[in-house]
């Protein structure tokens, strides 16, 4: 389910590259910078998801983020 907006937002990134070529050329620095930004924000939904994935421990890490209960 944490991969919708990766899914999303690369589907607009691939969109805005397909439109690059499509677009005339006095839009194409206009469409590079849109291009980029949007191939960042997929780069950084993947990284955060990969992040939960691991801070959750649903792939299968062990690592959970577990508090120690500590006996008085």
């Amino acid at each position: 389910m944490g991969h919708i907006p990766t899914i999303v937002v690369a589907c607009l990134a691939s969109a805005l590259s397909g439109l690059y070529f499509v677009l005339p050329d006095a839009l194409h620095f206009t469409m590079m910078v849109f291009i980029s930004a949007s191939w960042f924000l997929v780069a950084i939904c993947w990284l955060a998801q990969k992040s939960a994935d691991y801070m959750h421990g649903s792939q299968g890490y062990g690592h959970g983020n577990e508090e120690k209960k500590t006996s008085k």
